[in-house]
């Protein structure tokens, strides 16, 4: 059964095996996926965040949420929120039936320049990364696999290993990528999935 808590500063989703928790620190919602192993929660990926100075953090910056019903078996937390010239907004869907959770980003740049780096940062967990160009990371002990959705688009979105042990997903290297003085769109989407490892 899927089941849903929400207070003003904590909303929680969790199914049999996978669970996100959304929680308001300072001016942000910061989400942790776990994964329930030998009767107990396990954390597997909590959201890396910036600090409300910074142009572009490591993570989007959300500061609104909202929750939706979108069937007994699936819900979604809607987030919205910017930083610096950026807006941000996600819809990230939690689906017992299938034990997967979906997470749909994108990010509006105002202006015609792009920031280096875009994309959604975690720590936690100990992910190895597989796939062609690295589109898929595993946690073979906790039989996870995270994927990204769509990772053929231009310009191409991947995960990688940060040298701080975090797991980035989103673009990198965005000088050459083409942006128009009226805005910018990038989108990142990617799939935490529960016991299909094969």
């Amino acid at each position: 059964m899927l089941h849903a808590n929400q207070t003003p500063k904590r909303c929680e989703l969790s199914t049999a095996k996978l669970r996100m928790v959304c929680e308001l620190e300072q001016d942000r919602w910061r989400h942790t996926i776990s994964i329930f192993s030998d009767g107990d929660w396990r954390d597997v990926l909590t959201s890396v965040e910036g600090t409300p100075e910074q142009p572009c953090p490591a993570s989007p910056a959300f500061q609104e949420l909202l929750l939706e019903e979108k069937s007994p078996q699936l819900m979604e937390v809607q987030l919205f929120g910017r930083s610096g010239g950026c807006l941000y907004a996600a819809a990230v869907a939690v689906d017992e039936a299938r034990e997967t959770i979906d997470v749909d980003v994108s990010a509006r740049f105002r202006g015609g320049e792009l920031p280096e780096t875009v994309g959604s940062t975690y720590a936690g967990g100990d992910w190895h990364l597989a796939g062609e160009g690295h589109d898929m990371a595993v946690q073979i002990n906790a039989q996870l696999r995270l994927a990204v959705i769509g990772a053929a688009e231009k310009p191409a979105c991947g995960i990688r290993s940060g040298a701080d042990g975090t797991l980035e997903i989103g673009y990198r290297n965005l000088s050459a990528a083409s942006s128009s003085t009226g805005g910018t769109t990038l989108r990142w989407h990617y799939r935490i999935s529960y016991g299909q490892l094969s």
